[in-house]
This record gives C-alpha cells, sequence and structure tokens, in this order.
C-alpha cells in the first residue's frame, strides 16, 4: 500500500500561490523595482547574459512578460542590449554593470521574516525546520528549470 500525505495537489498549488504572494510583497517592500524586474535582474547577474527566451524558461515568466520587463529595465539603464552573433534574430540582454547591487541585494535578502510573518505562532526550532526544508526542496528543484508552461498557467 501507499502511504498517502496531509498535503494534495491542490493544497500545494495554493502553498505555492501563498509563498508567492509572501515573497512578492517583501520584494515590493525593499526595492523601486517590481519584483518580476527583480528576479529577471537577479536571473541575468547569477548566470550572465543571455537571450529572453532562455530568461522566461528560467524564471518561469511568459516571454512576452519577460520582453516587457527587459525593455523597461533598459530604459532605465539596468540592463543592456546587444545581437546574438551566433543568430542575428535573436537580442541578448545583460544587466548593467551599476546594476549588479540590486540584483546581489535581491538575492541576498533573507525570507527569515517573511516566514516569521506568515508564522506568527510558530517556533524558533519550527522556523528553522521550515527554512531547511524549503531550502532543500528549492535545491532540489533547482537542478531543473521549470517548464514555461508549467509555471505561467494559472
Amino acid at each position: 500500500m501507499v502511504p498517502t500525505s496531509s498535503l494534495n495537489l491542490a493544497d500545494l498549488h495554493q502553498l505555492g500561490r501563498r509563498l508567492t504572494a509572501a515573497a512578492t510583497a517583501a520584494m515590493k517592500d525593499s526595492s523601486d523595482l517590481g519584483p518580476t524586474e527583480l528576479l529577471v535582474l537577479e536571473c541575468l547577474y547569477t548566470v550572465g547574459p543571455q537571450p529572453v527566451g532562455t530568461i522566461a524558461h528560467r524564471t518561469g515568466f511568459a516571454q512576452s512578460r519577460v520582453s516587457t520587463v527587459i525593455a523597461a529595465l533598459r530604459e532605465r539603464g539596468l540592463v543592456e542590449l546587444s545581437t546574438d552573433a551566433a543568430d542575428r534574430r535573436r537580442t541578448i540582454a545583460k544587466i548593467a554593470e551599476h546594476a549588479r547591487t540590486q540584483a546581489h541585494h535581491a538575492r541576498s535578502r533573507d525570507a527569515d521574516p517573511t516566514l516569521r510573518q506568515l508564522l506568527p505562532e510558530a517556533s524558533d526550532a519550527e522556523i528553522s525546520q521550515t527554512l531547511a526544508a524549503l531550502g532543500n526542496l528549492h535545491a532540489a528543484l533547482g537542478k531543473a528549470a521549470p517548464e514555461p508552461s508549467e509555471a505561467t498557467n494559472g
């Protein structure tokens, strides 16, 4: 007999949405950039220059959304664009040198305060265990970027 868990797929989906909402709210409080802009910058910061389609795949956002965000970041001088030497039809986005600080800040913010807000009754040990479990899950899932259709369909 296969053991059953107390978490069904609907619960898992709702958990993902709640965690996303909490992280989004925390990101909004820390920067004049929106969460999508911060995540696109973070992607460029950690991976390096890449085409819009690759950024969309890595972040899980729709390609049209990433294109819009890249255009806005370029207008603000945070992203530089160039033509792909291997395929002149593709545009390569690169984080501007002075934007690295914002990307680093967004990446280095600790999730602990946000999790404590979500779970005000949890003990320090429970928060530590939850952060460790979420960190392990993130590491395991981070080995492969999400499929865009999976990450963007509501």
